[in-house]
């Protein structure tokens, strides 16, 4: 696995001074083996210079004891010693220094050639040091003084004989200069070791000192590490409990402090939701980044008019949460108000254009009953839901007494159980016959399906939970659900090539812009001919944006779908929109069928649609038909078809018995 060029510069800046301090301290304790090596190999020199003059002078006075020539040779063996170091010297002092020349002669003088490279490199470039400096001098004053063997030598070695004159004399020139020589080899001798016990002090202690920066570096590394993992969990757990973009606390930190504050006994807290009221608008029109500067506006300006005890949190969205400790029923509601009136004076401008912004706030006493946190945030959501269902830019005072806060709830209820019913797939359709009343036509399906909720071994009927459907926005949902699923029975159900399947539609799907390609594809997927299908919409739903009902109807006739006007003649203004609506269908609404032989306005109303829908080229049908003499006057009247209990009760929608499926005509769904 590669790591990024990021990654890896912030490696090296984490590991660079361990990584500098590893090589210096690797540098120091090679230079510090190097030093060390060359003051034993310069030691072990001095000591065989030392020697090497020692036995010189020995030799020469057994010799003028003596007069016995083996001493001589002996003599000029010892003395070479002293003397290739004397040439060493030279050949190093000399500019430029002949490094060969000096190491021929330390080899002469009986050093180990491996050490002689030592030797000449401690010599060279540390012979400043004031204890070398002294060495050296006392190393060339003694060799000064062992000089003076060199001209005795060479008598000797021209006199074959030696006389007892001759003897006395060099004895006594041997005494004088070993009386010279033996303090200056014992002072160079001990400069050297005192040189190299400073030498080895010093290197001790440099290396003890970078093992202290070593340690020192690495307690500061790790209290550096551990400073930086302290802010990076600082961060975390700011960031866990902060929202990114306003930086207030989020829904987790409020959650929290909401729970501590409700577990006080016998203190008085308030709850407040709000949500803006035109936040979709600012998004939509400006973009997320209008969005994003109002959230932080807003988030600025709520912050400095609340109490400094208070907790302002940005729940999610254009949600916003307060809890205020120890407030008073009184104190909330002229908070709240307040806080209303800040976000409604918000002159918000975003690319030259001014948006108004208003908020709906929800505030909720938490002192008048005992609240979980859970029942305190949903009685503050209510509450915040009721400020805009009364029209938005208001704050709504949660109270158990309040009657549509009531029914609110229970529809609010709804919208958990009807996800559920969604994920768990419990909703079951149902059909109830539409016939034909003159009877001319050919026998064939026309049936209107109907959607059913199986919730805990009951079935419970489209009224029960469509209001809370349609309220909270699930009724494209609801709709998918019954098309899917309706299409996979129609699939398989006989005599599909020629029959008539109603199915509801809602009007927030006829807004529904991907509703078509849905379509399309379930089509395309059952292998349904789409003619068989008949969508009714409400006459409310589709003159209440009649433009786009009518482009959206259009679109799906394209495919081959048909439609009928459910409900018609509730609102009797839409008689001057029957003939712009693309319907083949006119569903006379059943309140009037119902009570037509005892309401004569009932009766002339049914009348009235029938012949209009007629002029217009549409089909009629009567619902509520239940029973023979209702069917008599609908016939007529001259109503097409009729749908009641007389007629049909509502069954179970199932594929045919036999689970054989009839070869299908295939319409055109482009």
């Amino acid at each position: 696995m590669t790591q990024s060029p990021k990654t890896t510069l912030r490696l090296i800046a984490v590991a660079w001074p361990f990584v500098l301090i590893v090589l210096l301290q690797t540098a120091l304790a090679t230079f510090s083996l190097q030093v060390t090596s060359s003051l034993r190999a310069f030691v072990t020199g001095e000591s065989l210079w030392s020697k090497g003059q020692h036995d010189a002078l020995y030799y020469l006075n057994r010799y003028a004891e003596s007069g016995n020539r083996a001493f001589v040779a002996r003599y000029h063996e010892a003395m070479a010693m002293p003397m290739g170091d004397r040439a060493a010297r030279l050949a190093l002092e000399a500019d430029p220094p002949d490094v060969d020349a000096a190491f021929r002669g330390f080899l002469a003088a009986g050093n180990h050639p491996d050490d002689i490279p030592n030797i000449i490199w401690l010599f060279r470039y540390f012979r400043w040091l004031p204890v070398m400096e002294a060495s050296i001098r006392d190393w060339r004053t003694a060799e000064g003084v062992l000089m003076q063997l060199i001209p005795i030598g060479e008598a000797i070695d021209a006199s074959r004989h030696i006389n007892e004159v001759d003897r006395r004399d060099i004895t006594r020139q041997l005494d004088e200069i070993n009386a010279l020589v033996t303090p200056l080899t014992r002072r160079f001798s001990d400069r050297l070791g005192e040189g190299m016990r400073q030498v080895q002090t010093v290197l001790f202690i440099s290396n003890a000192a970078m093992a202290l920066v070593f340690i020192l570096l690495i307690v500061w590394r790790l209290n550096s590490f551990l400073a930086h993992r302290r802010n990076i969990e600082g961060q975390l757990s700011h960031n866990a409990n902060h929202d990114g973009l306003t930086g207030l606390p989020n829904r987790r930190l409020f959650e929290e402090r909401l729970t501590r504050a409700l577990e006080q006994p016998g203190s008085r807290h308030a709850l407040m939701f709000i949500d803006l009221d035109q936040f979709k608008a600012v998004n939509d029109n400006g973009g997320h980044a209008a969005g994003d500067e109002l959230l932080r506006r807003i988030s600025r300006d709520l912050d400095k008019a609340i109490r400094g005890t208070d907790l302002l949190a940005r729940l999610g969205g254009d949600e916003f949460g307060i809890i205020l400790p120890n407030c008073s029923p009184e104190d909330a509601l002229r908070i709240a108000l307040r806080l209303r009136e800040i976000a409604e004076a918000i002159d918000f401008v975003w690319n030259g254009h001014r948006y108004s912004i208003s908020a709906s706030i929800g505030v909720v006493h938490l002192a008048e009953r005992r609240f979980t946190p859970q029942e305190a945030l949903r009685a503050a959501d209510i509450a915040c839901y009721m400020a805009k269902e009364k029209g938005r830019n208001r704050v709504h005072v949660f109270e158990t007494t309040d009657a549509a806060q009531t029914q609110f709830t229970a529809n609010l209820n709804w919208v958990q159980r009807l996800h559920r019913a969604l994920e768990e797939d419990r909703f079951q359709l149902y059909c109830q016959e539409i016939a034909t009343i003159d009877g001319d036509e050919a026998p064939a399906e026309h049936c209107e399906i109907l959607l059913r909720l199986e919730e805990n071994g009951r079935l419970l009927a489209p009224g029960a939970f469509i209001p809370a459907a349609e309220r909270f926005g699930l009724m494209p949902a609801l709709d998918r659900w019954v098309v899917r699923h309706a299409l996979d029975v129609i699939g398989q159900r006989k005599g599909v090539a020629t029959g008539t399947y109603s199915i509801n539609l809602s009007g927030l799907t006829l807004k529904d812009e991907t509703f078509l390609p849905f379509l399309r594809e379930a089509l395309h997927r059952s292998r349904v001919p789409a003619d068989v299908l008949c969508f009714e919409i409400t006459e409310t739903s589709a003159i209440e944006n009649l433009d786009e009902a009518i482009a959206f109807m259009n679109a799906m006739r394209a495919m081959g779908c048909r439609f009928a006007l459910d409900d018609f003649g509730v609102g009797m203004s839409s008689l001057t929109y029957l003939k712009r609506l693309p319907v083949d269908y006119v569903k006379i609404d059943g309140s009037f069928v119902r009570d037509m032989l005892t309401d004569k306005a009932d009766w002339m109303t049914v009348e009235m649609i029938n012949q209009i829908s007629h002029l217009a080229g549409r089909r009629t049908i009567a619902e509520f038909v239940e029973n023979a003499d209702i069917l008599a006057a609908l016939r007529t009247i001259g109503v097409d078809y009729a749908q009641g209990y007389f007629l049909g009760r509502p069954e179970p929608f199932l594929p045919d018995a036999t689970g054989s499926v009839i070869p299908l005509r295939r319409a055109g769904v482009a």
